[in-house]
């Protein structure tokens, strides 16, 4: 914003500015391990109502897509290796309501401005929390309530380090997806960190989020850390995290 105001000349009175909070959006995060299962058990709940699942790879969204159509749903899958007239028509179909679920990845959504799209889930961790909230914020654009469910898992963290690592901007992205993994881990409600993160502050929990709808328990995990340090001494730290 404030490079806009310079290059253009613009005076500071003259912006505006508005909440990042969509409120209707509801945000949980889920432990990675049997992610299909889970998809398949959201869907149950939500059985004629459109929605996103976000892949970090195209061999995912294939294999995801395929899987979706064997239990009976409308899917098709979307990324940049298929040709532009396909890219099209599965985005017409979509629009038309012709197709319930895209299995996608980051190619698709520029330019989708569908109003019921009810529900998105990330089958990765996405790279940093401009991508996350862009990509969930393409649902309940209506105003009407919708979910989304992130997927969660140390792989997902180790895969994007070594993207990052070899992009050229190396420290910005590992500063970006440090606060996303964050936001995946936090304790508290995850809406005012991604507040946060956009410089907004929230100053009650939101109660629309996994953590403010089931608070984590805590116990005493003295004696269990003390076990584990031990066993990473005695292992002379040869022991993957």
């Amino acid at each position: 914003r404030y490079d806009i105001c310079e290059q253009l000349n613009i005076s500071k009175e003259n912006t505006f500015l508005d909440s990042f909070d969509r409120a209707n959006l509801s945000l949980n995060v889920l432990a990675a391990d049997n992610r299909y299962k889970k998809i398949a058990k959201i869907l149950k709940n939500k059985p004629f109502e459109s929605g996103i699942i976000y892949c970090l790879s195209r061999k995912s969204t294939e294999k995801i897509a395929e899987k979706l159509k064997l239990d009976g749903y409308k899917a098709a899958f979307y990324h940049a290796g298929l040709p532009a007239e396909k890219r099209n028509e599965i985005q017409d179909k979509f629009s038309n309501d012709e197709v319930q679920i895209i299995c996608a990845t980051i190619a698709f959504g520029m330019g989708i401005d569908k109003s019921n799209i009810r529900w998105v889930i990330h089958y990765n961790l996405p790279k940093n929390m401009e991508s996350y909230y862009q990509e969930i914020g393409r649902a309940g654009r209506d105003g009407v309530e919708a979910d989304t469910y992130l997927f969660y898992s140390y792989g997902d963290i180790v895969m994007l380090k070594q993207f990052a690592l070899n992009s050229g901007q190396a420290d910005i992205q590992l500063a970006k997806l440090d606060s996303m993994q964050k936001f995946a881990e936090s304790q508290i409600c995850r809406r005012k960190v991604l507040l946060n993160y956009f410089n907004e502050i929230l100053e009650t929990d939101c109660g629309n989020c996994d953590v403010c709808a089931n608070p984590p328990k805590t116990f005493d995990g003295t004696e269990i850390a003390q076990k584990a340090l031990s066993a990473s001494k005695r292992m002379k730290e040869f022991v993957g995290a």
